[in-house]
């Protein structure tokens, strides 16, 4: 039976609470970490009841998988299916495009990046989970367009973890780290065009000979 308006408007208000919850908990975990972020202040900024938290999410685990999954999902609407398409025939434009993007999603959600640092710090049966069930996938995902692009001569370096890793640092911390690049450059990392010249500089570093293909 399909639901009624007398239906329909409790499960909407519960899912955007469990939005609301799931945004908070993004938030508070991206800052503080797993152990340093309490369900409290996490009920307090989305607005929620404490003793609401546990119909939502039963566990404080269950609350940080759901942020996890959320800040992936974000990731991958930046990069629809195709986007990494190996029969493309122009690879060069491809890379800088979808390098470029990279770099702009981390301008936009440096939060990504401190929740990644946070979890990835110490061994853990969530961060266990985190490579498991988003992580690796993602790495197996880039790993051929690289290998292909390495193949073409179009990478500095070969394609190997320790690549993806200094993309992602490149990409990601002048953001991540914006205080204190405010304080370094007297500049704004945001800024649109600061944004759009780090997007040039990162791809023309890892893709120098794609320089000019747009």
């Amino acid at each position: 039976m399909p639901p009624t308006a007398s239906t329909r408007a409790p499960q909407q208000r519960s899912l955007a609470t469990r939005q609301r919850l799931v945004a908070a908990a993004c938030a508070a975990f991206a800052r503080r970490g797993f152990d340093g972020a309490s369900t409290r202040e996490i009920a307090q900024r989305a607005g929620v009841a404490l003793a609401a938290l546990p119909y939502h999410f039963k566990t404080k685990d269950a609350l940080w998988r759901a942020a996890a999954d959320d800040l992936f999902a974000r990731l991958r609407a930046r990069f629809p299916p195709g986007d990494d398409d190996l029969a493309t025939t122009d690879l060069a434009g491809r890379l800088r495009r979808l390098l470029g993007e990279f770099v702009r999603f981390c301008a936009e959600h440096p939060e990504h990046h401190h929740f990644m640092m946070r979890a990835g710090s110490a061994p853990s049966a969530r961060l266990t989970w985190l490579v498991d069930a988003h992580i690796r996938p993602m790495f197996a995902a880039v790993d051929p367009l690289l290998e292909r692009a390495a193949a073409a001569g179009l990478l500095r370096t070969q394609p190997t973890p320790h690549l993806l890793y200094m993309i992602i640092g490149a990409a990601a911390v002048p953001y991540a780290a914006a205080p204190e690049f405010r304080l370094v450059t007297g500049k704004d990392p945001g800024d649109p065009r600061l944004v759009a010249a780090h997007v040039d500089a990162v791809v023309d570093l890892f893709l120098p000979s794609t320089r000019g293909v747009s």
